[in-house]
């Protein structure tokens, strides 16, 4: 009961509109999800940009350090200084040189203090207020006893204990080798070390992504630097943040974060933000967004309802007119509802109710039609009865005529005869359908017939598969061909004149005929003619004549099977011509008199 309810209009109308409600629930979520992917999606691809424009103000500190590195560790003056034994030249390089690391230390911000150290550890300082965090990352990097070091090196990070300094701090190692002549320039004679700041080195941090957003340095699970003050539940998510994209949640609270790793200064930069800041100013937005489906969910209920009453109401009452109709009273109609479709419906079905009248009138004459015919096909039963009898009679002339040739020894008159009797007896009693082993027969006799006339002119070959011969085809079918290639095709040509038959049974069990001759050939202006009729044509010329015998053929073939036969006439003028016909295998050989049905 539930499967036919289902069937009905009324019950898939309700069900595509429950569909419809449940694809609005499941669009709602997609769209929800997706909006907040889309958030997700905005938010990674800031903290991305942000990465990206630390590495750049990275490095543009790192060489500007590395440049004020070099400027004063291969300055001639600073290394005249370092090199010199002399006492005197001491105190006068030693003030040229003071200059030169004045200005190197001062050039940027984030440089604390540049220090010198030659290979007898000695120091060329302008401060040396920095010298425990000095040490210490000597120590560390294994330079406190032997300088000699081969590329530029980074320390890890130090705090300043003493508190008179700000931090944290971490030293920019530059091995100095000579520029003077008489030196190794393969061999360090001093090594540069400068302590930086790491929070003027770092800059200012921020995210660029909503107000509450944080992004951080963090170094050994130490928070270096940070964009604002941090708390420990955002403390607890920096530390534990994993390497590129993640989340978090905390106490219902959703964070998103992104970690990037400097690993040549062993650091991390992590972003850090809440869910709720990224779409808090997009939540009205989305909250209308639900709205308008939820509202356009329940006015499509509602108009769907309006559309079922207005279909189903005017189905019923057609289905209630057919139920009361009855085909034995003539004139009853179905009534005609308002709604355009189901009224072009209802117009319809009193159309087939009055064709259906019609019909059966119709039904009722051809009834009598038919008991009258099958009354004349009786008397003219009776007429071929009696219509026998002279052809008959001509066959005893025609065997009286060949005995006398025969007793005479008349060889041409006997068979001239014999030729004409079948030739008779198989235009009178074959039937309609006859195998192509009878007709090539009546064929033959045919030619037999007319080369008494021309003795020595015709020949015929036969090209025909064995197979073949007992395929059903139209009686009087070939010789009509044949006679048109003696008539016209050979009438002012000298011997041999030649017409060859050829006849396979192809895949599908059809039969192709070929009929050609050496005869004169058909212009291309006639041939077009024949190939394109539609009715005979008798003007009185060769080829209107020729017309009237392929018309009668082809007619056959099309009253026996439609458009699935095949008729084609080729030639080439004074060359040729050739008859291609192509018979279906549906003609089936029923009876003598059997006559196809028209296709």
């Amino acid at each position: 009961m539930r499967l036919a309810n289902f069937n009905s209009i009324r019950g898939r109308i309700i069900g595509s509109t429950l569909l419809f409600l449940l694809s609005m629930g499941v669009l709602m979520i997609i769209y929800n999800t997706g909006f907040e992917s889309i958030t997700e999606r905005r938010a990674y691809q800031t903290f991305e940009i942000l990465s990206k424009e630390m590495d750049r103000r990275l490095a543009m500190a790192i060489n500007e350090i590395d440049r004020a590195a070099k400027r004063v560790s291969y300055s001639t003056a600073v290394q005249q200084f370092l090199l010199t034994d002399d006492p005197s030249e001491y105190f006068k390089l030693k003030a040229s040189a003071t200059e030169v690391l004045y200005d190197s230390t001062y050039s940027s911000k984030n440089i604390k203090s540049i220090v010198l150290t030659s290979r007898n550890m000695n120091n060329f300082y302008i401060s040396d207020s920095f010298r425990e965090i000095r040490e210490m990352a000597m120590e560390e990097s294994g330079l406190a006893q032997d300088i000699t070091l081969r590329n530029p090196i980074v320390s890890n990070v130090f705090f300043d204990n003493s508190g008179g300094n700000n931090g944290p701090f971490f030293l920019y190692f530059l091995p100095v080798r000579s520029i003077l002549e008489g030196y190794s320039e393969k061999k360090n004679i001093a090594l540069c070390a400068v302590v930086v700041n790491l929070k003027s080195f770092t800059g200012e941090l921020g995210t660029g992504i909503s107000n509450d957003g944080l992004t951080a340095l963090i170094f050994e699970d130490k928070i270096i630097n940070s964009s604002r003050e941090v708390n420990e539940v955002e403390q607890s998510i920096l530390l534990n943040a994993k390497e590129g994209q993640g989340k978090a949640n905390v106490n219902g609270e959703k964070y998103l974060t992104s970690s990037v790793s400097v690993p040549e200064f062993g650091w991390r930069f992590v972003s850090l933000a809440t869910r709720h800041s990224l779409i808090g100013d997009l939540i009205p937005i989305r909250s209308i967004g639900i709205f308008i489906i939820l509202a356009a969910g329940l006015l499509l209920f509602f108009q769907m309802q309006l559309v079922l009453r207005s279909v189903t109401n005017p189905i019923d009452q057609i289905i209630s007119d057919m139920r009361n109709l009855t085909l034995r009273k003539d004139g009853v109609r179905v009534s005609i509802p308002k709604t355009v479709e189901l009224a072009r419906l209802a117009e319809d079905i009193n159309d087939m109710l009055e064709r259906i009248e019609i019909s059966q009138k119709e039904i009722r004459k051809s009834q009598q039609n038919l008991y009258q015919s099958m009354i004349a096909q009786q008397k003219a039963e009776l007429l071929s009865y009696r219509s026998q009898i002279n052809p008959h009679f001509l066959f005893n002339t025609l065997e009286c005529v060949r005995s006398m040739a025969q007793a005479y020894g008349i060889r041409s008159i006997e068979d001239l005869c014999t030729s004409m009797a079948g030739m008779f007896r198989y235009s009178v009693s074959s039937g309609t359908i006859v195998t192509l082993r009878d007709e090539i027969k009546h064929t033959c006799d045919y030619l037999n017939v007319m080369s008494q006339r021309f003795p020595g002119k015709y020949a015929i070959k036969l090209d025909i598969q064995h197979e073949a011969m007992n395929h059903p085809i139209h009686a009087m079918f070939l010789q009509p061909i044949v006679e048109n290639s003696i008539r016209h095709g050979f009438e002012e040509k000298m011997p041999p004149c030649i017409i060859r038959i050829s006849g396979r049974l192809q895949e599908d069990g059809s039969l192709l005929l070929n009929i050609a001759d050496n005869g004169a050939g058909i212009s291309n202006e006639e041939l077009k003619k024949i190939n394109n009729f539609n009715q005979p044509i008798n003007d009185g010329t060769s080829i209107g004549k020729t017309n009237i015998g392929l018309y009668n053929i082809q007619q056959r073939l099309k009253n026996s099977f439609g458009d699935q036969y095949r008729f084609e006439v080729r030639s080439v003028k004074g060359h040729y011509t050739k008859v291609v016909i192509c018979i279906p295998k549906a003609l089936t050989l029923l009876s003598p008199n059997f006559t196809p049905p028209a296709c």
